[in-house]
């Protein structure tokens, strides 16, 4: 059975999105890390503002990296679903 187009396109957006999210969980590590030797020494009304917005960028992007994994389970499950689906058929 040859892979469609459709199998094909899919599959490379999922490579994609993990790519992706691989790379914007080391980028939030990185600032995390950052973040913590910088509020060390900074301080006043300024770094309290700050560390507020910090927090809540860095909650949501959590958040944003956890719906992305789980965009990435169901298309992979999708994927393969289509897969067996196709296989079932080879008129498709």
């Amino acid at each position: 059975m040859s892979e469609t187009l459709l199998l094909a396109t899919l599959g490379e957006y999922g490579r994609q999105l993990e790519i992706h999210l691989v790379n914007l969980r080391e980028r939030h590590q990185h600032l995390e890390a950052t973040w913590m030797r910088l509020r060390e020494i900074y301080e006043g009304e300024g770094a309290e503002v700050f560390s507020e917005a910090f927090e809540t960028a860095s909650r949501r992007l959590a958040d944003y990296a956890e719906h992305g994994a789980e965009v990435t389970r169901l298309l992979q499950i999708k994927t393969e679903e289509l897969r067996r689906f196709q296989a079932a058929d080879p008129e498709v």
